[in-house]
């Protein structure tokens, strides 16, 4: 009777730090959304402002007995020049503005899943998903089940995990030997789906992975899945 009260209240607690960490996401989305809605009207601004000004230099300088059949192609060639040029000069602006704000253009993430059928599990055990769909950076090791983050940043977490009928699952995302969340599918006498979904700052270097605190089984066919990805990254150099 007292294990089941500690389970009970072990659950009630885990139930408070999911909530916990809903909320934080949630008010990490919103203050990523509203700074990513800045950057971009700061970018349509110079792109609005740049190329008014190239086609009002453009109306000027080109009278329009220069448009004639005979010379078209060479206007339309020495025009899709000029606007390739200010459309360049207009990405490097970008660039030099994401990086005054620290962000790092660099594409990180990965989603991998277990496509056989029952996979036994034990207590202590690291999750191999073993099919990876994406993996974009190379950080995660489908041998190991274990993904390396190739950069400092904050990162977004998700995992979707089938329990088997009559093997309740208890699982963990762990970062670096810490737990960050946890997920339970009950599974008695039929299949339950437990999830995570996380934002966790890491550092380069750092490992992460999906591991076992209860459990005997859990069924692959695409319905166990564990997929990370950068949100923003640190800027380059730091740690």
């Amino acid at each position: 009777m007292e294990f089941l009260l500690a389970k009970v209240a072990e659950l009630e607690r885990n139930q408070q730090e999911y909530i916990n960490y809903q909320n934080y996401a949630k008010a990490k989305l919103q203050q990523s959304e509203r700074r990513i809605s800045e950057l971009e009207a700061i970018f349509y601004n110079i792109m609005s402002d740049e190329y008014t000004e190239h086609l009002s230099v453009t109306m000027e300088n080109e009278p329009v007995d220069k448009f004639t059949n005979d010379n078209v192609t060479k206007v339309i060639k020495e025009n899709n020049t000029r606007r390739t040029q200010e459309l360049k000069r207009m990405n490097s602006r970008k660039l030099g503005i994401l990086k005054r704000e620290g962000i790092t253009m660099k594409h990180i993430g990965f989603c991998a899943t277990i496509a056989k059928g029952l996979v036994p599990v034990h207590e202590h055990d690291i999750i191999i998903f073993d099919t990876v769909l994406q993996n974009e950076g190379n950080g995660y090791n489908k041998q190991t089940g274990i993904f390396t983050c190739p950069l400092s940043g904050t990162y977004f977490f998700s995992l979707s995990i089938l329990a088997n009928p009559g093997s309740p699952t208890y699982v963990h995302l762990i970062v670096n030997g810490q737990i960050k969340a946890n997920s339970f599918a009950y599974g008695t006498s039929f299949s339950d789906q437990g999830s995570i979904s996380s934002i966790v700052r890491c550092e380069a270097g750092q490992n992460v992975w999906i591991g076992v605190y209860g459990g005997t089984q859990i069924y692959g066919e695409y319905y166990t899945s564990f997929s990370g990805f950068v949100l923003w990254g640190d800027p380059t150099g730091s740690r």
